[in-house]
Order: structure tokens, then sequence, then C-alpha cells
């Protein structure tokens, strides 16, 4: 039995690694002031991402 999730696309670790990235920095963020854009901007940006991996495990074969 398989504990790992299959990639189905090439690159696609690097684009859950750069996902995992942008919520840590999100998370952290709070941390050095308390601008909301430092807290919206790497919630987008991984929610970009995990849309394009979402897509791109769609059209994969």
């Amino acid at each position: 039995m398989k504990t790992r999730i299959q990639m189905k696309v090439r690159g696609e670790g690097y684009m859950w690694a750069s996902m995992a990235v942008c919520l840590i920095a999100a998370l952290v963020a709070p941390l050095f002031g308390d601008d909301p854009k430092a807290i919206a901007v790497p919630c987008a940006a991984a929610m970009i991402i995990a849309g394009g991996i979402a897509w791109l495990r769609q059209q994969a074969p």
C-alpha cells in the first residue's frame, strides 16, 4: 500500500513545495508587522498555485 500522493505531472513536487512556502510565509507574516497585505498576498499565491496543480492534474493523461 502506498502512503504518498502519486505525482501525475512533471515538477508537481516543486509546485507543492512552493505552495507550502507561501502558506508558511502567510502564517509567519503577523510576527513582523500588522499589514493585511503581508498575509493576503502569500495566501493568494498559494491558492493560485493550488489551482494550477489541479488544472495540470486534470489535463494529465
